[in-house]
């Protein structure tokens, strides 16, 4: 008996190994990735600033926001609001074959632009306009897998340089505004994967801050929540109509 215990114990813990090995983080991501392309699907992102620092709570309390968006290959819908010296700034973004609808809601009145988009401007809109991740695993040297619940949580770590780079330029330009200068001291990046589709990505950091000779710290936390179920289609907005023409450069900026 004690000889079969032993062979079961053993034969668990092979499999395990077997299972442990099969989970490359690589791999799982490039399946997940591929699965955002296979149908559409929603991402809420969010980011917070915090802060003990009354000046920074001033400059950063615009960024915390919400951006619920809806990407069906390069069909994309998003919706995004703001508090600006206590106005709410409303924007409505819309691309359906590569044409953008633009809806800016400002001080009360509406400015509705629209315009054809080159590839290369598509991917401007993206990386600039919030629409995704900061920072993506390609920025980590190394991965690790842990499977719990019947899902897996893919950790990064190892940031390069030029992920550094990018999260530094993410707040250099408002701390600019009062003479700060900050530089990310503490990193963590996770990715949850549901039945190998993305369910979240959260990104942690921790800032030093160089404030007047005084040195202080915020936080940043952003996250993208991702549902894959009962999603609205995308499609040109009903008064089209009234947006006016305009080159992608005056949206773009």
């Amino acid at each position: 008996m004690k000889k079969i215990l032993a062979l079961v114990i053993a034969l668990t813990l092979l499999c395990a190994m077997f299972v442990s090995c099969g989970d490359n983080p690589q791999t799982l991501i490039e399946k997940a990735d591929a699965a955002l392309k296979e149908g559409p699907y929603a991402a809420t992102l969010k980011f917070n600033f915090e802060t003990d620092n009354e000046e920074l709570n001033e400059v950063f309390s615009m960024m915390n926001m919400e951006i619920p968006t809806i990407i069906d290959g390069n069909n994309l819908v998003m919706n995004m609001s703001m508090d600006v010296m206590g106005l709410t700034v409303a924007l409505d973004a819309t691309i359906v074959d590569m044409v953008m609808y633009y809806d800016i809601e400002l001080f009360g009145a509406s400015v509705k632009m629209k315009s054809t988009m080159t590839e290369e401007q598509y991917q401007e809109f993206m990386e600039d306009s919030n629409a995704q991740m900061l920072l993506l695993p390609d920025y980590f040297s190394e991965m690790t897998v842990e499977s719990k619940d019947g899902k897996k949580y893919i950790t990064c770590t190892g940031l390069s340089e030029d992920g550094f780079k990018e999260l530094n330029d993410v707040v250099a330009e408002q701390l600019e505004s009062i003479g700060a200068s900050a530089e990310v001291s503490e990193i963590s990046y996770t990715l949850t994967l549901n039945k190998g589709k993305y369910e979240s990505i959260e990104l942690h950091c921790v800032y030093t801050v160089d404030m007047d000779g005084e040195t202080t710290t915020f936080t940043m936390d952003m996250s993208a929540e991702y549902s894959y179920d009962n999603i609205a289609p995308i499609t040109v907005p009903e008064n089209a109509d009234e947006y006016e023409e305009v080159d992608a450069g005056e949206i773009l900026g």
